[in-house]
């Protein structure tokens, strides 16, 4: 049996499925964007119309994203950092947002998959 993929969270714009992406990676998860443009579409045959869609691979995964991310959204905002660094793909030249706590990381470009340098050399 072929595990399905299971969206946990729409987004409205691509850089911010990025965003919950890389937060659900820094948590242990796997996840993936899958969107109108994306290249998930005609792998998995999914397409969403209510935004954006993150997924990750099945539907445990799927729970423990979701309660996770139940948790985040439950935290107060006033002691999170909030900031987000916007870096310039240099293989693409798509603005993408970054947040604060991945300063000085590398990522993945949300538009092409291009790798980013996240906040070096910047204040």
């Amino acid at each position: 049996m072929v595990n399905e993929p299971v969206c946990v969270r729409h987004a409205d714009t691509v850089e911010e499925a990025g965003l919950i992406v890389a937060w659900l990676e820094e948590q242990g998860l796997e996840a993936t964007i899958i969107g109108q443009d994306s290249p998930g579409v005609v792998a998995f045959g999914v397409t969403d119309r209510e935004g954006v869609a993150v997924c990750v691979a099945d539907a445990e995964m799927a729970e423990r994203a979701r309660s996770l991310l139940e948790l985040h959204d439950a935290e107060p905002k006033d002691g999170m950092p909030g900031t987000f660094l916007d870096v310039t793909c240099e293989d693409c030249g798509e603005v993408c947002s970054y947040s604060d706590e991945l300063r000085g990381t590398v990522q993945e470009c949300t538009a092409c998959g291009a790798y980013v340098d996240v906040g070096i050399g910047e204040e």
